[in-house]
């Protein structure tokens, strides 16, 4: 069964049976074909979690501004409604690549109605996002010297020591993004022919196989033996790869490591290693590339191994011109 949801933050999107499924007032007011048409949205048409999370939370703020606005149900809906709430989340603050998301939300969400013959055309479909244009990224990177840094202040006499080591390892020296790693199983590290392999499982459901780079082998190898030892029988290849730690005892669980987990755990490195800049798990991506593009690669195949639909991304991570500009500045002399 269906039920009114208030507001954005009191419903769920768990169907089980016998539970009720929140929806927002003005779906709920539309019709149960509406209803059960907008949360498969979410359920079966979205299958990136992350993804979902952001464009549920974007949808329902809109239909929560249209409740709150006199907009009876979802057939009431008109471009000019996007329209203004685009306006309305500008003059809020909201930056143009969070409006654009917005949009791009509830593009979907309601072609998606359209094509389930709930609404016969789509209201968000011809409303334009503010103009948004980034030539370099703003995720900080390391240069060489704080990456040498960062890898030698380990303490590689711990597990977790030689866990951390190895899982930024694995970001900096593949491109990968931290979800893509910390979902790695034990097997997805392996050897074929003469040459070590990680699996990596990026989004939308892809598995990038990548060779691995003769340090990085290092400090997996390490890592492996280590937590085998202290795991034993337990640990098994649909294991996790990078498993979190027990409590205060910081040996290692069963479970695996969170992305969040590991984002505090870069933290925590980084103030170890004395690193000044303040990083995050995407910063190895970043400086992985940039380190790759300034040892001479190509950025075709630094867009092949971070699995970039378009070069465009790629590039947001070349940070060379960074360097480049700081040294034509230092032209400017006084003294």
């Amino acid at each position: 069964m269906l039920q009114k949801c208030d507001r954005v933050e009191s419903g769920g999107l768990v169907v089980s049976p016998g539970l009720s499924v929140p929806v927002p007032v003005v779906v709920a007011q539309t019709s149960e074909k509406a209803g059960w048409r907008f949360v498969e949205f979410f359920i079966a048409h979205l299958e990136n979690g992350n993804t979902r999370k952001a464009y549920r939370r974007a949808v329902y703020q809109f239909l929560d501004w249209c409740d709150l606005n006199g907009v009876q149900d979802l057939m009431a809906i008109r471009f000019t409604h996007v329209a203004t709430y685009r306006e309305v989340l500008l003059r809020s603050g909201k930056s143009a690549p969070t409006v654009n998301q917005h949009l791009a939300a509830l593009r979907q969400c309601f072609e998606w109605l359209v094509e389930g013959r709930v609404l016969q055309e789509n209201p968000a479909k011809s409303v334009k996002g503010p103009k948004h244009k980034v030539k370099e990224g703003k995720t900080p990177v390391l240069e060489l010297e704080g990456l040498q840094q960062l890898f030698s202040s380990f303490d590689t006499s711990q597990v977790i020591g030689l866990r951390d080591r190895a899982l930024i390892g694995i970001m900096f020296f593949t491109f990968a993004r931290v979800g893509a790693v910390v979902a790695m199983n034990v097997e997805d590290y392996f050897v074929q022919g003469k040459r070590a392999f990680v699996r990596l499982h990026e989004k939308g459901g892809k598995y990038l196989k990548r060779p691995v780079h003769h340090l990085l082998e290092e400090y997996l190898d390490h890592y492996i033996e280590a937590a085998a030892s202290q795991l034993g029988d337990g640990w098994e290849k649909q294991s996790p790869l990078f498993p979190s730690t027990r409590g205060r005892s910081r040996k290692l669980s069963s479970n695996r490591l969170s992305a969040n987990s590991a984002w505090y755990m870069v933290q925590r490195r980084g103030l170890d290693a004395q690193i000044e800049t303040h990083i995050c798990n995407h910063s190895f991506r970043g400086s992985g590339i940039t380190n790759y593009l300034e040892n001479g690669g190509s950025l075709d195949i630094a867009q092949e191994m971070a699995a970039h639909e378009d070069p465009r991304t790629t590039k947001l991570y070349d940070r060379r011109r960074e360097k480049l500009s700081q040294t034509e500045i230092e032209r400017i002399r006084i003294f």
